[in-house]
């Protein structure tokens, strides 16, 4: 016990966060119909929100079919992108302020 805790020092709350999405969503089918969303307008009116598909790019990226990824959401490559920096920033602060304690 005393060692997970001595590891999760080095592991950022957030980081963790964002690596379990990316996992989830490259684990997950792009091919299926079910589609997850909170966005109140799309369940009343039918409309679709401007992330609609994102997941499903994400996931078709992981699994190499970038023109799907594309066809799916156009920013399913950058939002990837985007996270893993947001996930090697948060976690080379850490890195450092463990460093300088």
């Amino acid at each position: 016990m005393k060692t997970m805790r001595g590891l999760l020092r080095y592991v950022d709350r957030e980081a963790a966060i964002w690596v379990a999405a990316l996992v989830v969503l490259a684990l997950g089918n792009p091919n299926s119909d079910f589609h997850f969303t909170i966005f109140w307008p799309y369940y009343v009116w039918g409309i679709k929100s401007p992330g609609y598909g994102l997941g499903h790019s994400i996931s078709y990226l992981f699994r190499g079919d970038v023109i799907s990824a594309i066809e799916t959401h156009i920013l399913g490559i950058p939002a990837v992108a985007i996270i893993l920096w947001r996930v090697i920033t948060l976690e080379m602060r850490l890195f450092k302020s463990i460093r300088s304690s």
